[in-house]
Formats: structure tokens, C-alpha cells, sequence
């Protein structure tokens, strides 16, 4: 059995995916700022495109041919700090992209110039971890809890 058997099947359940992330998910309603009578829902401009000479070959002309594939992207934070966040890739800009964090319903709007490495995978694959949380500012490493 190759393990591309079952591509079919990830690729209708990717579109699926990407249908949802079209509009404003249902399962957001009554969850914080949601459920507020003047929340608004997050708003998608129109891709850009970049397929004009001077962006050819760019970062964002590579990501915006990915709309809807899943991504761990990772970003130079400083000189020496690496951060990743994943998502499904939903917009890029010229300074941004836009990610939606299908395991809590979330949108990340990061910035593309700290952009150093972007993985790509499988339809229906992720890695193995969440990238999306952040370490527990509150631990001392010490195991003392404050």
C-alpha cells in the first residue's frame, strides 16, 4: 500500500477545511469577544497577486500559490530566537500572512519579513505538536510553582 492511497480522501476533507475557513467559524459564536452583540468577525481582504515581475520568486508569491495548505512557519525573532506558528495558510500580503489555527478556532496575522523557513505537509497531516502555545512564562525551570 503507498502511502499516497488515501490522497483522495484528505483532499476532499482539505476542501472541506478550506470552505470552513471561508466564513466566520460557527463554533466561535458565544466564545469571548464573539459573543458580544457589536463583535465583529475577522475580515479577509482579497488576495493580492504576485505574480508581477518585480514580486517573482518572493516569499509571498511562493506562499500565496499555498492558500489553504497546512504550514508551520517559522520566524527570526531578534538575532537568535526562533518562534514557529502553524495553521492553514488563508492570506498573504505584502508585509503579512494570515493563519487560522484550526485546533482553537484562531486567526495569527504574522509578520513576513522574520519569516525564515516555512514547512510544508500531506493533505491530513500535521506535525506533532502544537507550535501555537507558548511556554509557561510563570514556571522558573526550577520546579518551584509561583
Amino acid at each position: 500500500m503507498d502511502r499516497y492511497d488515501d490522497c483522495n480522501e484528505n483532499r476532499e476533507t482539505m476542501i472541506r477545511a478550506r470552505q470552513r475557513i471561508e466564513c466566520y467559524p460557527e463554533n466561535m459564536r458565544g466564545r469571548g469577544m464573539a459573543g458580544m452583540a457589536n463583535a465583529t468577525q475577522f475580515k479577509i481582504p482579497p488576495q493580492q497577486n504576485f505574480d508581477s515581475e518585480e514580486m517573482q520568486g518572493s516569499m509571498q508569491q511562493i506562499l500565496s500559490q499555498q492558500i489553504g495548505e497546512y504550514v508551520v512557519i517559522e520566524f527570526l525573532i531578534g538575532t537568535e530566537r526562533i518562534m514557529r506558528k502553524q495553521g492553514v495558510l488563508v492570506h498573504v500580503g505584502r508585509s503579512y500572512v494570515t493563519l487560522f489555527d484550526d485546533m482553537v478556532n484562531d486567526y495569527i496575522v504574522c509578520d513576513i519579513f522574520s519569516v525564515k523557513f516555512v514547512y510544508f505537509y500531506y493533505p491530513g497531516q500535521r506535525p506533532n505538536r502544537n507550535y501555537n502555545l507558548l511556554p509557561n512564562v510563570n514556571n522558573s525551570g526550577n520546579g518551584n510553582m509561583r
